[in-house]
């Protein structure tokens, strides 16, 4: 495969077809092997004349040379691979959309909490918050002034 040349006037979909993995099947992912942001997605500077910013994520990029209006719209990943660039991978959604396809990947139960829910000692009720001694706030400050007032 013999590589061109490449420099800023070249369009963003040539230059990220350049530094892309593609599978051997058609239907496989094409992976970004270039620089990515912190939350994983990759990262390509922009073409000005476009209106780009500096720097544009990858998979938008792709989006917009497939043809999609990705203005104000929220850019989604079918196989659910962060650095994948194939357009036939990429859909328009929003956020009930991404929750679905995640649902159906990993479960109902995907998003569970860091922490489990715990009983309030006090009043008993489940929650997320506690505080020392596992109560609500308003619990503890009734704690509190219970027992600052029985020590006078």
């Amino acid at each position: 495969m013999e590589r061109r040349h490449i420099n800023r006037y070249t369009p963003v979909e040539d230059r990220v077809l350049e530094r892309t993995k593609k599978g051997k099947n058609a239907d496989d992912c094409w992976l970004w092997c270039g620089p990515v942001n912190n939350a994983g997605y990759g990262m390509i500077k922009g073409d000005s004349r476009k209106g780009d910013p500096k720097m544009v994520t990858v998979h938008r990029a792709m989006a917009r040379a497939k043809g999609l209006n990705i203005r104000w719209k929220e850019v989604q990943h079918t196989c659910l691979v962060k650095n994948c660039v194939n357009p036939d991978h990429l859909v328009l959604g929003n956020a009930q959309d991404r929750h679905e396809r995640l649902v159906a990947k990993y479960g109902k139960d995907f998003h569970r909490p860091k922490k489990p829910y715990v009983k309030c000692s006090v009043c008993g009720e489940k929650t997320h918050v506690v505080w020392f001694g596992r109560m609500h706030e308003q619990c503890l400050i009734e704690y509190y002034k219970s027992s600052n007032n029985s020590k006078e």
